[in-house]
């Protein structure tokens, strides 16, 4: 039988094993059978390396199967005798251990099962955290015993990695759930908290999220979400009471319904809906969501859209070189955007969002009776874009021009009666009735071309309409 081949290790190997019962691997060992075998070796493990003074001893390597809390030989009651405990790359082919008196501190280790957080006294470390630099094959959530919230008093992760994600449910922290390092990229497949409450700060900055959901949860510290990819992020009934930061982060799918928020919220440089290439086709979603303070969403994409049609504002937002795609955006949020310009006297954007509320309103009465209304936003914003534009009403200008001169030229050289002689009779009754009408309308009485004064009226009022409307886009474009 040859020795156990990890690093500092004296005892035999494990039946055909290359390391021994220790730190050997136990995802295909039975675990009834060798029980009796692991508590014997961790007890004499244990005796060889604790520190008498301290109570403390270095687990390295230990590979720890399911305790059996109905046995009498329950390794667990080793764990619990000691004062200070240091696991260092250890494995953990259990939910839970059940321990309550030591100091804990978890470093580099990899848990194979789903994983339950349980509140214990943190062991001295660099970080201050309950587990540094881990990896979580499986989901990690807590384990309340009792009815009511479960209380965790200690940081738990630092750069830990999650392959199935984080859930929470009636969980009180009254320290920060993470404590990364600022410069590392690392990939949380889910993260999940229901009905917690959050005493202390929430960082959690320069991560890869698949799923972000909140319900029925308390932050009373800061929120800091910055520079992450999320691609589905959702927070319902949950109140934000200090600030909010999202800084550059690039979410996907975006809903925050009857959500509340206290204090300053900043989106700024995030993008919603990934890029215009996402599959995505849904909207960024404020459904009920109330800023009693000041939101900012300065220098933000909305690639697919943005719905704050039931948002509650205290303050204007800030919507600074915002760019938000007309898809699936309705008319109540491009009018809030506006409204938010003109609150702040910048106009010129002002104008902009009117626009697409004008032509979201155009779409709104597809299939309505109101012609009128019809008619209005057709020809306002084929002639100016809805005020945006002064060279296209420019361009029509000179275009009518051009054809009032050739009728002038048509009507001097009597081409319409060589053209058409037998309904010349006709012709010379009809314009005789309209151009006396149009003579006795007295803004346009003194202009009117004798001969042609019903045309030209028609024409002088087109004119009119037209430089109005330029006169409109070149205010819209300069007005302080």
């Amino acid at each position: 039988m040859s020795e156990c081949s990890h690093h500092e290790c004296n005892l035999s190997s494990y039946k055909d094993n290359d390391k021994c019962i220790l730190h050997c691997s136990k995802q295909k060992l039975d675990f009834f059978k060798i029980r009796s075998v692991f508590y014997n070796a961790l007890e004499k493990y244990v005796a060889e390396n604790t520190i008498d003074s301290n109570g403390f001893c270095h687990f390295s390597g230990v590979a720890f199967p399911k305790p059996d809390i109905q046995s009498s030989i329950n390794y667990a009651k080793i764990l619990n005798a000691l004062k200070q405990i240091h696991f260092d790359s250890c494995h953990f082919f259990t939910s839970y251990i059940k321990l309550s008196e030591p100091e804990f501190f978890f470093q580099d280790c990899i848990f194979h099962e789903r994983w339950s957080v349980f509140n214990a006294p943190v062991l001295k470390n660099v970080n201050g955290v309950l587990y540094q630099n881990c990896i979580f094959h499986e989901e990690v959530s807590s384990c309340s015993e009792d009815d009511g919230k479960y209380v965790i008093d200690s940081p738990l992760f630092n750069d830990c990695g999650f392959e199935k994600g984080i859930k929470f449910g009636s969980v009180e922290f009254k320290s920060p759930i993470f404590n990364n390092t600022y410069d590392i990229d690392l990939n949380i497949e889910s993260l999940h908290l229901m009905d917690c409450i959050l005493k202390d700060k929430f960082i959690l900055n320069r991560c890869n999220i698949q799923s972000f959901f909140m319900e029925d949860t308390v932050f009373e510290s800061k929120f800091e979400f910055k520079q992450n990819i999320v691609s589905d992020f959702e927070i319902f009934n949950t109140n934000f009471v200090k600030v909010v930061d999202t800084f550059e982060t690039k979410f996907g799918n975006f809903n925050i319904k009857k959500s509340i928020f206290d204090d300053f919220v900043g989106f700024e440089k995030c993008s919603f809906g990934d890029s215009v290439d996402s599959e995505n086709e849904d909207a960024a979603k404020f459904t009920y969501a109330t800023f009693l303070s000041f939101v900012n969403f300065r220098n933000t994409n909305f690639y697919t859209g943005l719905d704050i049609e039931n948002i509650n504002l205290k303050e204007a937002p800030n919507f600074l070189n915002t760019n938000i795609n007309e898809k699936n955006s309705n008319r109540e949020t491009f009018r809030i955007v506006k409204s938010s310009f003109d609150k702040i006297h910048n106009y010129i954007e002002a104008n902009k969002y009117f626009s697409y509320e004008m032509k979201k309103y155009k779409e709104e009465l597809k299939g309505t009776n109101k012609t009128q209304e019809k008619v209005i936003l057709f020809l306002n914003e084929k002639i100016s874009n809805y005020g945006q534009s002064y060279v296209k009403p420019i361009l029509y200008l000179i275009a009518i021009s051009i054809i009032y001169y050739l009728l002038i030229l048509g009507y001097e050289n009597n081409i319409l009666y060589e053209m058409h002689p037998s309904i010349n009779g006709v012709l010379e009754n009809i314009s005789s009735f309209v151009n006396n009408v149009s003579k006795n309308i007295l803004p346009f009485s003194k202009i009117l071309k004798a001969g042609m004064d019903f045309v030209s009226l028609l024409f002088y009022i087109i004119f009119a309409s037209l430089i109005w409307q330029t006169l409109v886009a070149v205010k819209r474009h300069t007005r302080r």
